[in-house]
C-alpha cells in the first residue's frame, strides 16, 4: 500500500473520529456563549416553576396578600376523561380536565424502538406544558392552576377523507375570565389551527398579564420532546449520531436558535417549539399579536441518563403581550400548530394563520432542517435522491447511482493519480540509489528527491487527490442520513429495511462492549464492506510503490478496523462506502488492463534513463 494512500486513509479516520467526538454525539443542545437562558426563580417538589404566592397582580396593578390555601393545583389522574382525535396522519389523546394533549402520535411513522411498531408519540409521558397557558399575573396563574376544562365532544374521527371538525375546551378562571381553546383538525394535513379566546365575564376590567408589557400569557410546549430511538440505542442507553435538537425559535433571519440574545429577546417571532432528529412540534402565532419567545429551564434529577426525551428540562413558549378586557369583552388569538416530520415538501406549504404569505412574511419552516456545514451539498444530494426515487422507488438505488456519479466526476483526478503512481513505481530504483548516495545528508537527499519528482512530472501527493471530492460527499451523506426524514425507514432490499439505521441480520441475546462500538447483532453490510476494503487494498496495493514493514502491518488491520468503525453506522452510509470500494476496484482493474506497456523515460541527475530496459538487464 502506497504512502499516499495510507495517508489518505489515516486522514479520513482522524477526521471521522474527530467529527464524532466534537459534533457526532450531542446528547443535549447547549446554548451559545453569547446567549442567556431564563432561570426559574423557584421550583416546586415536582420540578415545575412556582410563583410567589404572597402577592397578586389585580386589574389596577395593586398588590394584596394571597392565602397559602389557594396554592392548590389540579392534578392528573388515571381516571381522567380523555378525548381522542383520529386523522389519517396523526392521533391525539387530550386530557379533558387539563385541556392539553397527552399523546400526539404520527400514524405514518412507526416507533422503531417498539417491537409492536406502534406509531411514534412525540409528547413525553410526564410533560404537562404542551399547549398549556401560563399567565403573567400571579392571581390568574394561581386561579388557572385550580381551573378544570370541559370539552364539547368526546371524540373526533376524520379518517377516510371526512370533513374538517373542531374541538372546543372551555373553563372559567377565578369567576372572572372565561377561556376557550378551539382546535380545528383538517384531513390529510399535519397542521392544526388553534384559537384561544378570552372573555371578561365580571363587572370590572381585567388585565391579562402582569405589570410588564411583554408578560401577558405564554403558550407552551414542553418539557422536551420524545426522541426517535433505534432498537440498539434503546438497549444500550446511548444515542448515536444526531444534530442539534431541542428548543428552537426563528425570528425571520439567520438560523433557528435555541435562545435569543438579550438585545433581541423582545422581537416578534415567526415560530417556536421543539424538534428532534426527524420531527418537530412548532407553534406559529398570528403576527398581529406580536408574540415573543421565552425558554424556561426546569432542572430535574437523573434527566441526563434518560435518552428517550430530548431537552427534558426545557419548555419553549410564545409570550403574548399584556392586554385589557373591559366588561364582557372578548378577544381571540390565533395560532397554527405543526406537529409532524421535518419534510421540506410539507413545510413549504405551511403558512401563518390569518395573513396571506408574502416574501416578507415567509415562515421559512424548512430552516428547521439542519444538514450542518455541508448543507448545500446535502440539499443537492437530497434533490438527486428524490428524483431517482421517483423513478425506481428505492433510495438504496439512489445511493448507488450517487456513488457512481461521484466516481465518474472524480475519474480525471483518479486517472491522474494512477499515472502518478505508475511513475512513482518506475522511480523507485532511482530513489533508492539517491537514498544510498545521500544517506549521510538528509537535506541533499530531499532536494535530489524533489528534483527527480519535478523532472519527471510526479506529484508525491497525487494519490490523495481522488479523495478530496469524496470528503464533502462523505459528511453530507452522514448529515443527510441523520436528518432527512425521507430516508428514515426507507428499505433497500432483503434484510436492509432502514437505510438510516444499521442493518440487522440476526439479533444477539447478549452485548459485546468494545472501545469504538458495541455488538448486539450480526450486521452483514459492515462485514462485506470490510471484505471490499481488503480487496481494494490488493488492487491498489499492486500499483503502489514498495513500503516499509510498519506500513504493511498497519494496512493489514485496516479492513478489520473499518468493520468495527462502521458497525453501528447507518446502513445507507455503509452502502455508499461499499459501493465506492467496488467501483474503485473496477476502475483500477480497467486502468491496469488497458494501460500501455510502453517504456517510460525517467530523468535522474539530468540524464534520461530507460527504466524498463534497466529492469530487464538487472
Amino acid at each position: 500500500m502506497g504512502a499516499r494512500y495510507i495517508l489518505a486513509l489515516v486522514l479520513m479516520i482522524v477526521v471521522m473520529v474527530a467529527w464524532s467526538i466534537f459534533y457526532g454525539n450531542r446528547f443535549a443542545p447547549q446554548p451559545d456563549e453569547s446567549e442567556t437562558t431564563e432561570q426559574t426563580p423557584a421550583t416546586s417538589d415536582t420540578g415545575e416553576t412556582t410563583i410567589d404566592p404572597t402577592t397578586q397582580a389585580t386589574s389596577n396593578t395593586t398588590t394584596a396578600p394571597l392565602s397559602p390555601d389557594l396554592w392548590t393545583q389540579v392534578e392528573e389522574s388515571p381516571d381522567d376523561s380523555m378525548v381522542n382525535v383520529q386523522t389519517d396522519n396523526y392521533s391525539i389523546v387530550f386530557n379533558e380536565k387539563l385541556g392539553i394533549p397527552k399523546q400526539w402520535r404520527l400514524n405514518r411513522f412507526p416507533d422503531r424502538s417498539d417491537p409492536e411498531s406502534a406509531p411514534l408519540n412525540l409528547i413525553p409521558e410526564n410533560a404537562l406544558g404542551c399547549l398549556a397557558l401560563k399567565f403573567g399575573s400571579a392571581q390568574l396563574a394561581l386561579d388557572a392552576l385550580r381551573a378544570t376544562w370541559k370539552a364539547d365532544k368526546p371524540e373526533i374521527d376524520i379518517t377516510d377523507g371526512r370533513d374538517t371538525q373542531t374541538l372546543l375546551f372551555t373553563t372559567t378562571i377565578g369567576d372572572k375570565l372565561r377561556v376557550g381553546k378551539q382546535f380545528v383538525f383538517y384531513p390529510n394535513t399535519y397542521y392544526v389551527d388553534m384559537t384561544v379566546t378570552f372573555q371578561n365575564v365580571s363587572n370590572a376590567p381585567i388585565l391579562i398579564g402582569g405589570n410588564e408589557r411583554a408578560n401577558g400569557y405564554e403558550l407552551q410546549w414542553g418539557r422536551g420532546i420524545n426522541a426517535d430511538l433505534l432498537p440498539y440505542e434503546k438497549r444500550s442507553g446511548k444515542r448515536g449520531r444526531h444534530g442539534k435538537e431541542g428548543a428552537k425559535v426563528y425570528i425571520g433571519n439567520g438560523k433557528p436558535k435555541r435562545q435569543l440574545k438579550p438585545e433581541r429577546a423582545l422581537e416578534t417571532v415567526l415560530w417556536a417549539g421543539m424538534d428532534s432528529q426527524y420531527f418537530t412540534a412548532m407553534m406559529i402565532p398570528d403576527k398581529e399579536i406580536a408574540a415573543t419567545y421565552r425558554l424556561t429551564e426546569t432542572p430535574q434529577a437523573n434527566t441526563a441518563a434518560d435518552i428517550t426525551v430530548i431537552a427534558p428540562t426545557d419548555t419553549a413558549s410564545l409570550v403574548v403581550p399584556s392586554f385589557y378586557l373591559t366588561t364582557q369583552q372578548k378577544e381571540e388569538h390565533e395560532f397554527r400548530l405543526y406537529v409532524g416530520p421535518k419534510d421540506d415538501t410539507i413545510l413549504k406549504t405551511i403558512e401563518a394563520p390569518s395573513i396571506p404569505e408574502t416574501p416578507e412574511s415567509a415562515l421559512n419552516l424548512s430552516k428547521i432542517i439542519d444538514f450542518g456545514f455541508f448543507s448545500p451539498i446535502a440539499w443537492g444530494m437530497l434533490w438527486v435522491f428524490k428524483g431517482v426515487h421517483n423513478i425506481f422507488g428505492n433510495y438504496g438505488i439512489s445511493i448507488i447511482l450517487l456513488t457512481a456519479l461521484v466516481k465518474i466526476c472524480s475519474y480525471p483526478f483518479t486517472h491522474k493519480a494512477h499515472k502518478s503512481m505508475k511513475k512513482m513505481q518506475k522511480l523507485q530504483p532511482q530513489l533508492l540509489e539517491l537514498k544510498e548516495k545521500y544517506r549521510d545528508d538528509p537535506q541533499k537527499l530531499n532536494r535530489a528527491t524533489m528534483r527527480v519528482y519535478k523532472e519527471n512530472g510526479v506529484n508525491p501527493l497525487g494519490g490523495c487527490i481522488p479523495w478530496i471530492p469524496q470528503i464533502p460527499i462523505f459528511w453530507a451523506l452522514v448529515a443527510l442520513l441523520g436528518s432527512a426524514v425521507e430516508l428514515r425507514g426507507a428499505p433497500f432490499l432483503l434484510w436492509i429495511d432502514d437505510l438510516s439505521a444499521p442493518d440487522t441480520l440476526i439479533e444477539l441475546p447478549f452485548t459485546i462492549p468494545l472501545i469504538i462500538t458495541q455488538i448486539d447483532a450480526i450486521r452483514l453490510l459492515p462485514i462485506i464492506n470490510g471484505l471490499t476494503t481488503w480487496l481494494q487494498q490488493k488492487f491498489v496495493g499492486n500499483m503502489a510503490p514498495a513500503t516499509d514493514n510498519m506500513q504493511v502491518k498497519l494496512m493489514q488491520f485496516m479492513p478489520l478496523i473499518f468493520i468495527f468503525i462502521f458497525y453501528n453506522w447507518a446502513s445507507g452510509f455503509v452502502l455508499y462506502w461499499l459501493c465506492n470500494n467496488v467501483f474503485t476496484v473496477a476502475q483500477q482493474y480497467l486502468q491496469n488492463r488497458y494501460a500501455t506497456d510502453e517504456d517510460e523515460i525517467v530523468v535522474v541527475d539530468g540524464k534520461k534513463r530507460n527504466n524498463a530496459k534497466q529492469k530487464r538487464n538487472s
